[in-house]
């Protein structure tokens, strides 16, 4: 008993090196965590800075841990524990499969940036705004204000479409004319509509061009350019309409209703064809500015839960 004791005594002053060894790690470990200039030289965005600095802080007090138990000659054990560790770590990881794959697709998306806070964007049939990338879901602001969560390994490999990566984007409509208008006189009359537009860019031009025929028409496809910075995509689309509209009302072009033969066995009559209503101003004062009632709502969004999101402005896009 007294050897046990003679022995255990001897041992303290290397089981004492030991633990302020350990101790010494663990205070390198968090100076060395606190170099946010590194970090931020290192890390692209804030979510790989916070976790390249817990990295290096466990790879640092876990080196501490080792020396002292390489110095407690204790590295058979350690072994024993390091594979113990990993067959739980195997059988945890193949449990949450699916977690640990929207974890680690949330680093690729936070470095690939394929949208940025406020995009529009349509991903996998779900359109909407990109309010937030959290570590599991990308969540998106409907355009009708619903919040909608799309898990990061299906946004990865998912086919983005992006609205507003590029300021510049056309909108186009089909419109209808009788089959016995003047078709040239029709084009040039729309492309002069849309070239007198607010909103419209003259650079890409508006094109007209006739598409094809129609059951009871021959079909014009219209289309034309805006900046989404400047204006808001589905006014200018509306008001291109009312306006080509209106502007073939007062040409008298025609633009078809769908015909109907009807006939009676007892009276058959011929129907009159109805007076054609007042022509209206062609160009009225109307806002086409920006819709900012989403971008409200998103900041809203991000702002109430800003630790959470891992989208950086300032980030390289894809």
């Amino acid at each position: 008993m007294k050897g046990y004791a003679y022995d255990f005594i001897s041992y303290l002053p290397l089981l004492a090196l030991a633990f302020g060894i350990v101790a010494a790690f663990a205070l390198l470990a968090r100076w060395v965590s606190s170099w946010d200039f590194l970090f931020n030289r290192l890390a692209p965005n804030p979510f790989l800075h916070t976790l390249l600095q817990q990295f290096v802080k466990v790879a640092i007090y876990l080196l501490g841990v080792l020396l002292a138990l390489d110095l407690l000659d204790a590295t058979r054990a350690v072994g024993t524990v390091l594979g113990a560790a990993g067959l739980i770590s195997l059988a945890v990881s193949f449990a949450l499969r699916d977690s640990v794959e929207n974890y680690i697709t949330s680093i690729l998306l936070s470095l690939r940036q394929p949208f940025a806070p406020n995009d529009h964007v349509l991903i996998e049939g779900q359109e909407g705004r990109v309010a937030r990338l959290t570590s599991r879901a990308t969540i998106l602001l409907t355009l009708d204000g619903d919040t909608v969560r799309i898990p990061n390994s299906t946004v990865f490999k998912a086919t983005i479409v992006n609205y507003s990566r590029n300021p510049l984007r056309r909108f186009n409509f089909i419109v209808g004319v009788a089959p016995d208008a003047a078709l040239l006189a029709a084009q040039q009359l729309a492309l002069d509509t849309l070239s007198g537009m607010d909103g419209v860019l003259a650079d890409p031009p508006p094109i007209c061009l006739v598409h094809g025929l129609g059951d009871y028409s021959i079909n014009l496809f219209v289309a034309g350019w805006i900046d989404q910075d400047q204006a808001d995509f589905l006014k200018v689309k509306s008001e291109a309409i009312r306006l080509i509209t209106q502007a073939f009302a007062a040409a008298d072009i025609d633009v078809p209703d769908p015909t109907y033969n009807i006939r009676l066995q007892r009276k058959p009559s011929i129907a009159k064809k109805g007076s054609a209503a007042p022509g209206l101003p062609r160009k009225v004062a109307i806002d086409i500015s920006r819709d900012d009632a989403l971008d409200r709502q998103v900041a809203k969004d991000r702002q109430r839960a800003k630790d959470t999101n891992l989208l950086d402005t300032a980030a390289p896009k894809e």
